[in-house]
């Protein structure tokens, strides 16, 4: 977790500024301001020094302050403060020195004004010696219309030429993380997005929950303003600051966005060239900004269009691997003039025309590995810069990466204390990193991560030293050596070391990087149990798996029960695999678990606790927690935070990916990317009602992570070839990687792996090939080829993996348990599936199963190689397995074809339920829901309940849009072992017109617990039946499954 790397840098930082002798002096808050204007869209209030102290969207959800001041950030109310609206100038005269002109050092030449709505500040002749003087400075800020306008003039006074080679606007924002609660963070408090891209550049500062209206800044296109370079503070370049990243509990530190930066780019922090503006003597330049309240990202996308600027849009994203092609989106009223590649003998742009309102489209295709610069002029002079970043193919790349791991990073000297580890790769040094002396050494998130990426790509896609490299990783370094001494208690520490470990082993976050290591070991052994010769059989791994996970809860352990772990959406797999080998106690607890950790979340307002105050980690996790319980709010809160936290600019280094408390200058692609990403793919696959529109967000996530893969963008070194970097660092820089052990950046990555494996295993359990019918693109596969043809998608998988397709706007999805496929042709009816079947062990004949989830109600006939296998029937909203024969042949033909149903077919998800009462907190959403329980207190979905109902009747019915035969029902007890129980009878009865009937000559009535109790009556023609159930006189009664089988 990143806390710790944050304390390894902040350590390096203290030791510096202790050798300065020289400190920030903490003044006394300002609480008094000079100037207010207001209107029906802002409230701003200014200070003594010319700056905007506050800045509020009126009628604003939540009474939120958009920017730092001295009162919300204390610590920064120094005498180097640089509130937004202060300026920062270097300029010089003639051919002369550059000098350093601030407004906050111009307190001496400063004027404030108002006048109506306009506050206007200027600045000349100061005597400071970090003054304006040579040139004086009038800045304003105007309530205009629907907008707020920050207007800066400067003017020659001297009789030199006059030269600004910096142009400094130094925004704080309100990102002050102070520790504190929830609604602090999620209500008073910011996080930023800047697009420095010339004349369509962008900044916008929105609540870190995602809830609107949030603030919008853009260049007045009309004084040729904008922006082409960012600078962070950092300590060693300004020493004794409290503005500097890191200090004074200002984790981001402040970014400075400059007009001109002919002398700042000295910092190397830019992609962007570097101008100056020069003046004649008497000679002035004006540029504005605007200031807009927008409701949501697309209102934003709405004023960069009407802004006349460029709107952008893209598929798949801003980072493209080179055997996919992309298509982007130049929405604007201006006309587009030239578009020039950073390398245009490797990059291919094709024109697709202009299709609804001025959206002018692109298609792209790039070979050169890296960043890819394609430079945009449009309009009369204005130019715009959109970063992209080409990679390998994905299955290129996670084969390179395994690859290297296994002849690279794994230790193997038996007897010693590192045999078998997974090290992590230092590229600084080509080497692995060797510390295993306790803590900061091996272990933790960043060395416990590696075994977890890959035990569960060979889940998916097995190679057989890979899978033995692991089993002996499990065997070794973990069973053995580091957990020595807790294979009853199933402790993890935190780190490796010789004996006796004195390392924590209370840290939450280290114990399912191991347990789900130990849970895809276990798939691998189920699943490909001839592959090797394993070390322990395979229920062994899973109940590892479960009694790490029950420790972790159970055990003196900290950062579990109301804390989101990386990696924890494997949950539901586990509890569904502990259920499956028989462990129902196991799996009921690890149920009941989940059940207290739910309630803990769902209480807060917020329910997104990490580590920090502020953190995208809990986000996969308290998603996993809303989707077993069913709460789309919850859901949907996740979805629209992590959004929030993205970028959507056109720069490979923002776009889709989040930001934390470090701001959007480093840190970036952390393992949440993809991890967290997993909930904006389920959301849109499930619940969004612009699944196309967010795909594109979402698809980017999923593959962001892929790109801390080297393949040579990173490290040309050969050594290096396959490695990762934990992350990369957009604010670059003179000085290294920021971060646990440090080192030289690489083209902007650290060099060592530390989490970036984290990472893949996120993308590994969301890769996937995706069609979607696009409103501006129309039909696009994100990781595939596709066209359409007689209502029919062809498709051909690129996505890394080849086991999952989902059509997104048809919402029908495919995934193979086991092997691949090479192809699909699916109707876009969702009545007809025709793949080919890929062998990834032709060695040994196996059992494929087959997920599909929204498949057209009916009778389908399975073929194999056009053999009818069997048939399934189907269900509107139930997902339904296939399970495929496989022999050894090297591919498959498979096919779904409409069928004859053969007899009555469970009707009951054709079925709307409704009951006499159910209990707040359990549901009717399992009763139809496709779900096979394992027994009669399984909590893997949603159940039924009627407590507190003790010796009374219950009823539950389903309504039919239509009149079914119907002729038997099975229904599976819900028995808590509390206050639940076995009924003591029950009826059964349906609706003939006018009233309920019981229905004739019923058989069955079964009482008996954990499994399905099946009654057959005479055939009934209706469209409502019930099932009338009498409790025991001190319980309640409750449901697990309810099916109704009929025609």
């Amino acid at each position: 977790m990143w806390w710790k790397h944050l304390a390894a840098s902040k350590s390096v930082q203290t030791l510096f500024a202790s050798a300065i002798t020289a400190s920030a002096l903490i003044l006394i808050p300002q609480l008094v301001s000079a100037n207010t204007i207001s209107n029906s869209y802002f409230n701003v209030e200014t200070g003594t020094n010319g700056e905007i102290t506050s800045l509020k969207l009126t009628g604003d959800t939540y009474p939120t302050n958009y920017v730092m001041n001295a009162t919300n950030a204390p610590n920064q109310n120094t005498a180097d403060h640089q509130w937004a609206g202060e300026l920062m100038f270097k300029y010089r005269l003639g051919t002369g020195a550059w000098t350093e002109a601030l407004t906050s050092k111009s307190g001496d030449a400063r004027t404030v004004t108002q006048s109506g709505s306009t506050i206007t500040v200027s600045y000349q002749n100061s005597a400071n010696a970090s003054g304006i003087k040579n040139f004086k400075v009038d800045e304003s800020y105007s309530l205009v219309s629907d907008y707020l306008k920050w207007q800066i003039t400067v003017t020659n006074t001297s009789t030199q030429t006059l030269e600004i080679g910096d142009f400094g606007l130094p925004l704080p924002f309100n990102e002050f993380f102070t520790a504190g609660n929830n609604d602090e963070i999620y209500e008073t408090r910011t996080i930023s997005h800047a697009f420095i891209g010339n004349n369509s550049s962008y900044l916008i500062a929105q609540r870190p929950s995602g809830i609107g209206p949030f603030l919008m800044m853009v260049p007045d296109t009309t004084t040729g303003a904008g922006l082409e370079y960012q600078d962070n503070w950092r300590v060693e370049e300004h020493p004794g600051s409290k503005w500097a990243a890191d200090q004074g509990g200002y984790s981001k530190g402040l970014n400075v966005y400059y007009i001109h930066s002919n002398v700042i780019k000295s910092n190397n922090r830019g992609y962007l060239p570097n101008t100056s503006l020069t003046l004649a003597p008497g000679a002035s330049k004006t540029y504005a900004f605007k200031f807009f309240k927008v409701a949501d990202e697309y209102a934003v996308q709405d004023r960069l269009y009407s802004e006349g600027m460029i709107d952008f849009n893209v598929v798949p994203g801003m980072i493209v691997p080179t055997n996919q092609t992309a298509k982007f989106d130049l929405h604007t009223s201006k006309t587009i003039t030239a578009i020039t590649p950073q390398y245009p003998s490797e990059t291919t742009i094709t024109s697709l025309g202009t299709t609804g309102t001025n959206h002018k489209l692109y298609q792209l295709t790039m070979s050169h590995l890296g960043q890819n610069n394609i430079t945009v002029q449009y309009g009369s002079g204005e130019q715009t810069v959109l970063q992209f970043y080409a990679i390998e193919p994905i299955d290129t790349a996670l084969q390179r990466h395994a690859t290297f791991m296994v002849n690279n990073q794994q230790w193997n000297l038996p007897g010693d204390l590192r045999d078998k580890v997974f090290d992590d790769w230092m590229m600084q040094n080509k080497a692995k990193r060797n510390s295993f002396a306790g803590y900061w050494g091996w272990g933790d998130d960043w060395g416990l991560t590696h075994g977890q990426f890959l035990a569960e790509k060979n889940a998916l896609n097995p190679v057989a030293s890979e899978v033995t490299a692991v089993d002996n990783y499990l065997e070794t370094a973990v069973w053995t050596n580091l957990m020595a001494g807790h294979h009853t208690d199933y402790l993890v520490p935190d780190f490796l070391m010789p004996q006796p470990n004195t390392t924590p082993t209370y840290r939450g976050y280290a114990y399912p990087h191991i347990y789900n290591t130990y849970f895809s070991m276990y798939k691998i052994a189920k699943l490909y149990p001839n592959l090797i010769t394993y070390k322990n059989p395979a229920t062994t791994y899973l109940l590892r798996a479960y009694n790490i996970l029950k420790a972790l809860y159970d055990g003196p352990v900290a950062y579990n029960w109301s804390t989101g772990l990386m990696g924890e959406l494997t949950t539901p797999d586990i509890i569904k695999a502990l259920q499956a080998e028989g462990y129902t106690t196991q799996a009921n607890d690890v149920i009941s678990k989940m059940a207290t950790k739910y309630a803990n979340f769902s209480a807060n307002a917020y329910p997104y606790g990490s580590e920090y105050s502020y953190d995208n980690t809990g986000e996969e996790s308290v998603y996993m927690l809303a989707t077993m319980n069913n709460n789309n709010t919850i859901r949907g809160k996740i979805n629209a935070k992590t959004r929030a936290s993205r970028g959507h600019m056109p720069v490979w280094y923002y776009y889709a990916d989040p930001v934390t408390i470090t701001g959007d200058n480093w840190w970036n692609f952390q393992y949440s990317t993809s991890l967290a990403g997993y909930a904006m793919d389920d959301w849109i696959r499930t619940s969004s009602t612009k699944p196309e529109v967010e795909q594109r967000l979402s698809y980017a996530a999923k593959i962001a992570n892929v790109s801390a893969i080297n393949s040579g963008q990173i490290s040309s070194d050969p050594a290096n070839i396959g490695a990762v970097s934990w992350t990369y660092q957009a604010n670059k820089g003179n000085y290294g990687a920021l971060g646990l052990d440090g080192g030289p950046l690489f083209n902007g990555w650290r060099g060592m792996s530390g989490e970036a494996d984290l990472g893949l295993f996120g993308a590994l359990k969301v890769l996937s090939a995706d069609v979607s019918v696009d409103p501006i693109f129309g039909l696009y596969g994100y990781g595939a080829d596709v066209t359409l043809n007689s209502g029919k998608y062809t498709i051909t998988p690129k996505d890394g993996l080849s086991k999952r397709l989902n059509l997104i706007t048809e919402k029908l999805s495919m995934e193979l348990e086991r092997d691949q496929y090479t192809s699909a042709i699916v109707a876009a009816a969702k009545n007809d599936v025709n793949f080919t079947l890929k062998n990834a062990t032709p060695s040994s004949a196996h059992v494929t199963k087959v997920t599909f989830t929204g498949l057209a109600a009916g009778t389908y006939n399975v073929l194999v190689n056009n053999a009818v296998t069997g048939t399934v029937n189907v269900a509107n909203g139930v997902k339904t397995v296939v399970s495929l024969n496989i022999g050894t042949n090297a591919t498959y033909d498979v096919k779904l074809q409409a069928g004859t149903p053969s007899g009555p077919i469970d009707v009951a998800p054709q079925g709307t339920a409704t009951t006499s009462f159910v209990s707040a907190w359990e549901s009717l959403a399992g009763l139809n829901d496709g779900y096979t329980p394992t027994s009669s207190n399984d909590r893997g979905h949603a159940v039924y309940g009627n407590w507190d109902n003790p010796g009374t009747t219950q009823w539950v019915q389903y309504d039919f849009a239509s009149a079914k035969t119907l002729s038997s029902t099975a229904i599976y007890w819900f028995d808590d072992d509390q206050g639940i129980d076995l009924p003591a009878s029950y009826t059964i009865q349906y609706w003939n017109g006018t009233a309920w009937v019981n229905v004739a000559s019923p058989s069955g009535l079964g009482l008996l617990p954990n499994q399905y109790n099946t009654t057959t009556f005479t055939p009934v023609s209706t469209t409502k039946i019930r099932v009338n159930v009498t409790a025991k006189s001190t319980f309640s009664t409750g449901i697990e499954s309810w099916r109704v089988f009929g025609t």
